[in-house]
């Protein structure tokens, strides 16, 4: 990796650890959000919260010429309680999961939004009832030997974290890795002497339509110059495998992002090639993501991904549910991608290319003119 300001191994596992271990599902994403907090008080950084209980933080050294905002979502495809009785009750789908993928008993782990200890369920006997508000295909029956109550919620009980080679197993890579990611780039910041200036927000509601961002981006809880950069883990494709770096996002499956705000990406990506780190370019159709939000309302927003194979848990080879998987090296990557956007925004550079190309040379409008 680049430069000196890269966190090791050691440190990037440990901060992906505490922060993607936490349970979160959409409207329940406190412990989360206070795994986030800690790690950004770690490391020295004030840490604000807004109306809707989102958290952000800002690095910011010199007089940087454009500053960057880093938006990663904090919650997770999960379910709710929405009708306890005793020991069985039904629970709501949060997010998007395929009805299929519940053919059979699915184990879960039910939470309440303070410190409790969780306490084994088994999902089944589920009933398709799309609820667009929550991005919901459907309910299920929920069982098991303890108390359910109204404002539990329930993960799927999968190992939090495991690490295999280069390969994470995570019980919610989306979008919990990617928050990580974004402590690590305030950390290596913290330390870095070029001119930058990034905020950074943990936003909330992101699986059941976007919402979290959507409030940010419609309550203006940003500057309105600053150039928004989503941060996910999504779906793997064929063009934008794992392993192969981290990738800028062109757009999504709703929509073409900025290309100005693009450029310091893809600056970023010179220093990177430079240094031997790989990183991607691409168009990832698997989803949407959070710079989508912004798009529709005139922001200037880009994006970054890490190739996420078993996306929302739904493994391609079978029909349950398991972790998602990514890999360490494109998560480092996008440590160092987005500390080079950073530099790169607090000059307002351009690509090495680009000078060459920005004016014909004379020469060659005289050759082409027409002669009368």
């Amino acid at each position: 990796m680049p430069r000196s300001f890269i966190p090791d191994i050691d440190a990037t596992l440990a901060t992906i650890e505490r922060v993607a271990s936490a349970p979160t599902a959409p409207y329940h994403e406190f412990r989360a959000l206070r795994a986030i907090r800690g790690e950004l008080e770690r490391n020295g950084l004030t840490v604000k919260q807004d109306a809707y209980g989102q958290i952000s933080a800002r690095s910011s050294r010199g007089n940087a010429k454009r500053s960057l905002a880093l938006v990663a979502h904090t919650d997770h495809p999960a379910f709710e309680v929405t009708e306890p009785r005793g020991r069985e009750g039904r629970a709501r789908i949060l997010g998007g999961l395929y009805p299929e993928f519940f053919a059979g008993p699915v184990p879960v782990l039910v939470h309440d939004d303070g410190d409790g200890a969780p306490f084994a369920a088994t999902l089944d006997d589920y009933v398709s009832a799309p609820d667009a508000l929550h991005n919901s295909p459907g309910h299920c029956r929920i069982r098991t030997d303890g108390e359910l109550r109204a404002g539990q919620w329930a993960v799927m009980d999968l190992v939090p974290f495991a690490v295999t080679g280069d390969e994470l197993h995570l019980r919610a890579a989306d979008d919990l890795a990617l928050c990580a990611v974004v402590v690590l780039v305030l950390a290596a910041l913290r330390d870095d002497p070029r001119p930058h200036d990034v905020h950074a927000v943990f936003t909330r509601g992101e699986e059941t339509g976007l919402f979290g961002a959507r409030l940010v981006a419609e309550d203006g809880l940003l500057p309105r110059d600053v150039i928004v950069v989503s941060l996910e883990a999504s779906r793997a494709l064929t063009h934008a495998a794992p392993g192969r770096g981290v990738v800028v996002r062109a757009g999504d499956v709703y929509n073409t992002f900025d290309n100005d705000a693009e450029r310091f990406l893809r600056v970023a990506r010179e220093e990177l090639t430079a240094a031997g780190v790989a990183t991607q370019r691409a168009l990832l159709t698997g989803g949407t993501c959070e710079s989508s939000a912004f798009v529709r309302l005139g922001w200037s927003a880009t994006a970054i991904a890490v190739p996420n194979v078993n996306y929302h848990n739904q493994s391609e080879n079978s029909k349950a549910f398991t972790p998602e998987i990514v890999r360490l090296s494109d998560l480092r990557s996008a440590v160092a991608l987005l500390v080079e956007a950073a530099a790169a925004a607090g000059v307002d550079a351009d690509e090495s290319w680009w000078p060459d190309v920005k004016i014909v040379p004379r020469q060659i409008r005289e050759l082409l003119r027409i002669r009368r």
